[in-house]
């Protein structure tokens, strides 16, 4: 397992330095081949992530930062966002279904449930967000 961690400023430009650091991390695991949709999969999700953890949490006031935490193994990576508390006292990551297909804002997390294996808050003393992402390194069986 490889373990790989750094703290971003909560600055829109950091989605894009978040984005590169995962990318990095599933690309150089020693004991991994990530295929490139997972690798695909890992830009958008983290993108979703890191953009909520900004506009929604203390970590996008000025001077505050958030983490990213990636753990990658053979079969899969685990990924956390960590940030400080949400500006809204009860507000919590969830899924919004939209009416309006072409809504600049809403499907985040629509579509973090729908690429990701599985995802979810992280534990009640850590603020954040995590997925993970598995794949399969054997090839699937043919049939004749």
């Amino acid at each position: 397992m490889t373990i790989s961690f750094t703290s971003f400023p909560g600055l829109p430009d950091s989605v894009a330095a978040a984005r590169r650091f995962v990318t990095g991390a599933l690309r150089l695991c020693p004991q991994a081949t990530a295929p490139d949709e997972v690798v695909e999969r890992a830009e958008l999700i983290v993108s979703e992530l890191v953009t909520n953890a900004i506009r929604h949490t203390r970590s996008g006031d000025p001077g505050q930062t958030f983490r990213v935490h990636v753990c990658t193994d053979a079969r899969g990576v685990h990924v956390e966002v960590r940030t400080l508390p949400p500006r809204l006292r009860q507000s919590v990551p969830q899924v919004v279904q939209s009416d309006d297909p072409f809504s600049e804002h809403g499907r985040g997390m629509f579509l973090v449930d729908q690429l990701a294996t599985k995802w979810g808050t992280l534990a009640p003393w850590e603020d954040g967000v995590y997925f993970h992402l598995r794949w399969d390194d054997d090839p699937p069986d043919l049939v004749a």
